[in-house]
């Protein structure tokens, strides 16, 4: 072919090298000064690169060469995310080489890092070579359809590359592939209800996409956070008992709601297979929740507490015990290995557990004083009492919730400050509902003044850790939270806000408190202007971990080894949230509320 005719020459190699013959007529045209573009392309001149390598785990940077307005919209340390893509890093740095953009692994910060200091390991993204080459170590061309974020920086840039290659601005970008009602007013009540009704609907369809033999096997975990350079994101088929309940509640609750029998059939399914396959019966360890299908032998007793919260939902709201004695053999196994201070170990693993190793759980003075590991397990059991429970159930609640508060608000924090808070406001709830004791009510009111402390006017609830001690904050390897630096507006959709609508919604019908019924439809109403709405079917209809509430779209540290930014778990962040939407309706508190 003629390349002779050719102002420029764009060439998207997807890691690959280009036939010899190609190149030497392309280098050629280059050398006379017509510019050229190279996207994922392993050798040109004198630069060579390694194999593509992955990575999600590992941010772009804005360089001084880029930022300081020689790329407008972009400035030195900004920092952007390109999913799950493969990029080859150049062998060494050739003379004329201006690097634009680094790759560097393991970022603890949320937008910016602020000043900027080239580091030995950054890998060089985005380069130029003299005034007309430019280079891009990892695949683009499909930046709109790969949702890369945030999406405002990476237009600019995309819009610089197409002015270098053609003298010319974009006209247009693509339609984003997933919308948020972002800007949606909803507050008309009308208009509240149809969107909430609609977010609810959408989001039980997408649920049903998850589902295994209609329930009968349970349903899978979700979405991996890994979405490659097409777009294509990572399904999680590990089948989770906590996951398995919650979407039982989502579907018996939306049963109820919409008189759906097909529904109640998939609840019932679920429901068997928690108390069925899942549930360890006979020996020493009777009545045990199996942690997830590969995990077989383990229990956290927070995961099986809100497998066994949606039965115990359906007990006391809907006045159907039928699985109320599976319910309380699961938590005789968990109050039988609880500690004297009413808290369990953060797991048993049943291959290390002797008998005596058994019981001596129950007799260690201590367990793990933490929200996050103990505090939906007192729920449970309070729940339980409630619905005819013995007296130990509420005897072990109390003193473990009390345990908490006592070292309140330092507890044993594993994500963030702000997931302890949104994780005890639920069983608070059902403290002072079942004591009726004016310090249990003192404390929800405690715990809930500074939650919303920490309320961002988008209508969510920014990740926030005093002296940043939980476990996972500002981490960067293994499990991490999305907390880089107090004052991040960066919700946290999967440990934190998630469990608000539900824990809202029981405070209000236990307490009578108006600002209960507020708070709930506050983050009702974040959460339908945070659900993706996309001709996707994969992911319309789903909540992802991590939403800014500045910029209004999926963006966060992505350093989770297993359930960073982009994540969508079916039970704990999307069915709590869908049964957190329609609580109010199962418990007759909106026409109530409505009416004023």
């Amino acid at each position: 072919m003629d390349l002779a005719p050719f102002d420029a020459y764009v060439v998207s190699a997807c890691g690959k090298v280009l036939d010899a013959r190609l190149r030497a007529a392309l280098e050629q045209e280059a050398d006379r000064g017509k510019r050229l573009f190279a996207e994922a392309l392993n050798s040109w001149g004198g630069i060579y690169s390694g194999e593509p390598t992955d990575t999600t785990r590992s941010r772009l940077i804005v360089t001084p060469d880029a930022g300081n307005g020689a790329i407008p919209g972009l400035r030195t340390g900004d920092l952007l995310d390109d999913g799950s893509n493969r990029a080859m890093r150049p062998w060494y740095v050739v003379p004329g080489m201006k690097t634009l953009l680094v790759y560097r692994a393991g970022i603890s910060a949320h937008r910016r890092l602020n000043d900027y200091v080239p580091e030995s390991d950054d890998a060089p993204a985005l380069w130029t070579v003299g005034d007309n080459v430019m280079m891009c170590a990892f695949e683009l061309h499909h930046f709109n359809r790969a949702g890369f974020s945030p999406r405002g920086v990476w237009q600019s840039l995309i819009g610089f590359i197409a002015e270098w290659i053609t003298g010319s601005k974009p006209t247009s970008f693509p339609s984003p592939t997933v919308r948020f009602l972002t800007d949606a007013d909803l507050s008309d009540e009308r208009e509240f209800e149809k969107r909430r009704k609609e977010t609810v609907d959408r989001g039980i369809a997408r649920l049903k996409g998850f589902l295994i033999d209609e329930g009968r096997g349970g349903v899978r975990e979700g979405l991996r956070h890994n979405v490659d350079p097409d777009g294509v994101q990572a399904k999680a088929d590990t089948v989770r008992t906590d996951c398995c309940g919650e979407a039982a509640g989502a579907f018996l609750f939306h049963s109820v709601s919409e008189k759906c029998a097909e529904h109640r059939r998939i609840a019932e399914n679920l429901f068997d297979f928690v108390f069925g396959p899942m549930q360890i019966r006979g020996g020493a360890f009777d009545g045990m929740l199996r942690w997830t299908d590969t995990a077989w032998e383990v229990c956290y007793q927070d995961d099986a507490a809100r497998a066994m919260l949606p039965a115990l939902y359906q007990c006391l709201f809907l006045g159907d015990k039928s699985r109320f004695p599976a319910i309380c053999r699961a938590l005789d196994f968990l109050v039988k290995t609880t500690a004297k201070d009413g808290c369990r170990v953060s797991r048993t693993d049943k291959p290390m557990l002797t008998d005596d190793a058994l019981a001596q759980l129950a007799e260690a003075g201590h367990g793990t004083p933490s929200a996050h590991y103990n505090a939906y397990y007192h729920a449970a059991l309070l729940l339980a009492y409630q619905a005819g429970g013995r007296r130990e159930y509420y005897d072990v609640a109390k003193r473990g919730l009390e345990t908490i508060m006592t070292l309140y608000p330092d507890t044993r924090r594993e994500q963030s400050e702000t997931e302890e808070l949104c994780r005890l406001i639920l069983p608070l709830a059902a403290l002072y509902h079942t004591s009726k004791e004016e310090k249990h009510l003192q404390m929800l009111r405690r715990v809930t003044d500074d939650l919303v402390s920490h309320r961002h006017p988008f209508g969510g609830y920014c990740e926030w850790d005093t002296g940043y001690r939980a476990s996972c904050a500002r981490g960067s390897s293994g499990e991490c939270s999305l907390l880089t630096e107090n004052g991040d507006p960066v919700a946290d959709l999967l440990y934190s806000v998630n469990w608000l609508p539900v824990g809202f919604a029981y405070t209000y019908h236990v307490t009578g408190d108006r600002r209960y019924d507020d708070l709930w439809r506050g983050i009702a109403a974040f959460f339908i202007r945070t659900q993706a709405i996309s001709e996707n079917p994969v992911i319309d209809g789903l909540w992802r971990r991590a939403f800014d509430m500045e910029l209004g779209e999926v963006y966060g540290c992505p350093n989770d080894v297993g359930w960073a930014a982009d994540c969508s778990e079916t039970g704990w962040t999307n069915a709590e949230i869908l049964m957190g939407l329609m609580l109010p309706e199962i418990l007759g508190d909106r026409e109530e509320a409505a009416d004023g």
